[in-house]
């Protein structure tokens, strides 16, 4: 049998779309490996199997994300994905869009062609050129629909993924004067180029709105492989695609919609619609409009003082016009009207006249640049926080300081819990205190310097009560892109990415036999505070995987600090047999010998802001068995350690903190339990993302990456000077 795999490509917003097209495909290809390539956003596509986009081999990959709209990206990284797959050794690699259903197996298909394409349509359109769709906008689009492709290893397949790839890099562009319409244009050219190019015209292929009119009869027949719902809205499903209203649908056709809309609310279009695209903002927390990116890519004077990573440098496209004329001219005059009733504007409060002004002017304002700053205090960064408490947010200012002084930036440690106020030495000020306890600390925000406040959150949207936190703060810092959008979405000061510099060194002996495991077990470690939440650490249902899963010679250790405070919780895990649970408070340097002494670590979590003890974990090379759902996905995906599917869930009720309504992830058990099966018995695989989890923390996540990062955006905002080998670049 032939190894294949089909894949798909999505941004956040078309998780529920990738659900629905991996179901049918599994129902009638249970065979075949499924992957999803995931631009622009964090987390799995539970249940499939995720692939980051960090993990494809894209030249200078920020400059190749910035370049392209979301759509132009989402098709230009589509050989580089096949590539992926085909190293992996499979013979036969399958690329579908998101927007399609299969409705019956695909027997056409062969292995013995290079590639294989459908036609956009196989019959006479009749009309003229102002039908839609005609035949003249077919050309315009290209011959062949790219939303499926088939492509074997034949000894033509390096040669044909070099051209397409050579292609795509820069020329994948929706530019239909030009002759380009993203991927798809260029594979008109494909039969002539190559041998073994099979051009598939059974009707039942690729249906969609552009041939539905012929194919009519497909619909209800056998012959139906698959439809594809290309333009479909499931917020107006009366209308076949946004790109011809005009078409509706009846008697088989109209089911087939109106399954289909069922069957994406299912899949969780309500929780998925609005999803952010990482892509779409720069690193402040700006957004990035398409003019840029096409400005960007027509500017070679751009591209240079943008360097190699644009999302970095808002500054260079702000004058960039983010809109069309006429949209602009009628915001233009909006504004002006207001400005002429400015007595009454200013009746509002500040921040909605701000608001007003940038979406009227299609601009966010310049970012301060060290606007409470003066000249009496040297450049460097005055690091505030619970210095010394055995906390993660206390060990949030830590790993702070350490990043700090490999980047060479001047600190002052200011510990809240014995500070006095205006204890300030440096013109900046980062604040390790999350939002709901910057009023206990306000007293130590100094008005003279620059203030970053560094917030940690764990669910998708920022309660509505914490959003005045942000007041004495010019920007805030996120330690993951999860926790980026959350507050990101309730503040309109800057919200800039910067993760933790990631490092274990200090480690002091200490051994799950210490706490009771037997000798010679294979020890999956589960460890948190119960302070934390136990629905969200959600221990219940890694005990439940650790069952299911029945590994040989394995043993669960949950290790629980602060249960004198949270007894009911800590007996409700004590008493569950076969696992070995401990609550004792460790040094810092025996948690760490903790971690290094175990064989694999496992958080079944709802939700996380960062997952400190996962990247910690991976620093030592540990396998890392977590929910790929929250901020861990920052560093966690299917390459370096095990994500586990999930289903997102609305919370039914209030649990602390987190208000009902909100959602987090519940994690798939039995995929956790094959997980921990396969870490178990499988070495070379566990070796294999040990090695590649050590790696991407190392390298990426290091003191040194945050270090450059934290120097990069304060000279940025003029707060540090530019280092010598920074200006002579």
């Amino acid at each position: 049998m032939t190894r294949t795999a089909a894949f798909t490509i999505i941004s956040p917003n078309y998780r529920h779309f990738a659900r629905v097209l991996m179901a049918s495909l599994a129902r009638h290809h249970p065979d075949w490996d499924q992957f999803v390539l995931l631009c622009g956003g964090e987390g799995a596509a539970a249940p499939l199997g995720t692939v980051s986009i960090d993990e494809l081999r894209l030249p200078h990959q920020k400059q190749f994300c910035f370049r392209y709209t979301l759509l132009e990206l989402n098709t230009a990284v589509k050989p580089w994905m096949f590539e992926h797959l085909f190293a992996r050794g499979y013979e036969c690699v399958i690329y579908f869009d998101p927007d399609i259903v299969v409705y019956s197996p695909l027997a056409e298909l062969d292995d013995d062609s290079l590639l294989t394409l459908t036609p956009h349509i196989t019959d006479f359109i009749g009309g003229d050129q102002h039908h839609h769709p005609s035949e003249q906008t077919i050309l315009q689009a290209g011959t062949y629909n790219l939303g499926f492709l088939a492509v074997s290893r034949t000894p033509e397949l390096a040669r044909f993924l070099n051209w397409w790839k050579e292609k795509l890099e820069f020329q994948c562009v929706v530019d239909t004067p030009r002759g380009l319409f993203v991927d798809q244009k260029w594979l008109d050219l494909a039969p002539g180029l190559f041998d073994r190019v099979r051009i598939l015209r059974h009707d039942g292929y690729n249906v969609a709105y552009w041939n539905l009119a012929q194919r009519m009869d497909v619909i209800a027949s056998p012959r139906l492989r698959f439809f594809h719902f290309s333009g479909f809205d499931p917020a107006a499903p009366e209308m076949v695609s946004r790109h011809d209203p005009r078409q509706l649908t009846s008697g088989d056709a109209r089911k087939l919609f109106d399954d289909y809309v069922v069957a994406l609310h299912d899949a969780g279009y309500r929780t998925f619609k609005n999803a952010r695209y990482s892509y779409g903002f720069f690193n402040d927390g700006s957004r990035v409009f398409d003019a840029a990116r096409i400005a960007y890519r027509n500017s070679a004077e751009l591209q240079n003082a943008a360097g190699e990573d644009p999302f970095a440098h808002p500054e260079l496209f702000r004058k960039v016009p983010s809109r069309t004329t006429l949209s602009a001219r009628a915001a233009l005059r909006t504004y002006r009207m207001l400005s002429r009733a400015r007595p009454l504007v200013k009746l509002l409060p500040r921040r909605m006249r701000t608001s007003m002004r940038e979406f009227l002017l299609g601009r966010r304002d310049p970012v301060a640049q060290t606007t409470r700053a003066t000249t009496s205090l040297p450049p460097g960064l005055n690091v505030i926080g619970y210095v010394t408490r055995d906390t993660g947010v206390g060990e949030s200012a830590r790993l702070c300081a350490n990043a700090c002084e490999r980047a060479s930036i001047s600190t002052h440690l200011i510990d809240i819990d014995s500070a006095a106020p205006s204890q300030s030495a440096y013109r900046a000020s980062i604040v390790h205190v999350n939002a709901d306890q910057v009023g206990a600390v306000k007293h130590l925000i100094d008005d003279r310097t620059y203030n970053i406040g560094v917030w940690h959150w764990e669910l998708p949207e920022l309660p509505d009560a914490w959003i005045s936190a942000a007041e004495p703060f010019d920007e805030i810092w996120a330690p993951s892109a999860f926790v980026q959008s959350a507050i990101s979405a309730k503040v309109t000061i800057p919200v800039v990415h910067m993760p933790h510099g990631i490092e274990v060194t200090d480690i002091e002996a200490c051994s799950p036999q210490e706490l009771g495991v037997p000798r010679g077990r294979f020890v999956f470690l589960f460890m948190f505070d119960l302070a934390s939440a136990v629905e969200r650490k959600n221990p219940f249902a890694a005990i439940e995987a650790f069952r299911r899963a029945a590994p040989r010679d394995a043993a669960l250790l949950i290790k629980t600090s602060g249960a004198s405070e949270h007894r009911d919780d800590f007996a409700r895990i004590r008493e569950i047999p076969n696992v070995y649970v401990v609550d004792r408070m460790l040094s810092r340097a025996r948690v760490n010998g903790l971690l290094a002494s175990c064989d694999a670590v496992v958080s079944l979590h709802r939700s996380e802001g960062f997952g400190l003890i996962l990247a910690e974990a991976m620093f030592l090379g540990k396998p890392v068995i977590a929910t790929g759902w929250s901020g861990n996905v920052d560093f966690m995906d299917s390459g370096n350690s095990c994500p586990v599917a999930y289903d997102l869930v609305t919370l039914a009720r209030s649990i602390g903190d987190y208000h009902a309504g909100q959602q987090w992830a519940e994690p798939d058990v039995d995929h956790a339990a094959h997980l921990m099966r396969r870490v178990v018995d499988d070495g070379a695989y566990r070796a294999q993302i040990g090695e590649r989890a050590r790696r991407t923390i190392r390298s990426r996540f290091s003191p040194d990456a945050a270090g450059m990062r934290y120097r990069r955006r304060l000279e940025f905002l003029g707060l540090l000077p530019r280092r010598a080998d920074e200006r002579a670049r």
